[in-house]
C-alpha cells in the first residue's frame, strides 16, 4: 500500500498485511496531493501516479523506487486522480485540477505528452472516482467538486451528463472533510480506495 505524507514530499510503500518498516520510500520532491495506480501494458508491471503541488504529476514504480519514470506538466495543483480504460483498450489518467484552475485534465499516462481532453468543472476538484454506464459500457467519471457532484464523459469531454447536488463527504489522505451542499438526489456510495479518497453522497431531506 502506498501511503503519501504530504510535507515529507515522499511516498512510502508498506506490506499491510505483515506491517514493518516501508518498503520502498519515493521521493517525490514536491508536496504529494494525490495517488492512483495502474498497470504499465507493455510488461505488465505497477505504476504509482502522484499529483502534486508543483502543479505535476509525476509516474513512478512503486516496487524498485527511483527516478520518475515520467513527469506529465498538469499546469495547476493536482487534487485528484483516477484511472480509467478507454473503449480501444488504452489507460488514461483524468488528473483533477485545484480551485484557480477548476478542471479536469484526461492524459496518456504511458506516453505521456499534451492533454487529450480538458473538462470545465467549475470547481477545485476534491475526488474523482470512475464508473461504467451500464448502456453502452463507456467509461464515466464522477467529479466531487465544491458543492455539486458532476458526472461526465471522460473520452469525448463536453458538458456534465448529469449534476447532482448533496451533503458531500470526503476522505483524504485520513483526513475528513464534510461539506453541506443543496441536495437533488443522485449519486450514492461512489467511492475510489485507488486514489486515496472516498466520495459518499448523502441524500439530505
Amino acid at each position: 500500500v502506498a501511503c503519501a505524507y504530504e510535507y515529507d514530499k515522499k511516498v512510502f510503500v508498506y506490506d499491510p498485511v505483515a506491517g514493518g518498516a516501508a518498503l520502498v520510500v519515493i521521493d517525490v520532491g514536491s508536496r504529494v496531493y494525490a495517488l492512483a495506480v495502474f498497470k504499465d501494458p507493455a510488461t505488465g508491471e505497477q505504476r504509482l501516479a502522484c499529483g502534486c503541488g508543483d502543479r505535476k504529476v509525476r509516474i513512478f514504480d512503486p516496487v524498485a523506487g527511483g527516478e520518475a519514470l515520467l513527469v506529465l506538466d498538469i499546469g495547476s495543483e493536482v487534487w485528484a486522480l483516477a484511472v480509467f480504460t478507454d473503449k480501444t483498450g488504452a489507460q488514461r489518467l483524468a488528473c483533477g485540477s485545484e480551485d484557480r484552475d477548476r478542471k479536469v485534465h484526461v492524459f496518456d499516462p504511458v506516453v505521456g505528452g499534451e492533454a487529450l481532453v480538458v473538462l470545465e468543472v467549475g470547481a477545485g476538484v476534491s475526488a474523482l472516482e470512475v464508473f461504467k454506464d451500464p448502456a453502452t459500457g463507456a467509461p464515466r467519471l464522477v467529479c466531487a467538486a465544491e458543492k455539486k457532484v458532476l458526472v461526465v464523459d471522460p473520452v469525448a469531454g463536453g458538458d456534465a451528463l448529469l449534476v447532482s447536488r448533496g451533503l458531500l463527504v470526503v476522505v483524504m489522505m485520513g483526513t475528513r472533510y464534510w461539506r453541506d451542499c443543496e441536495c437533488a438526489g443522485g449519486l450514492q456510495g461512489a467511492s475510489d480506495e485507488r486514489a486515496g479518497a472516498r466520495v459518499r453522497h448523502r441524500e439530505t431531506r
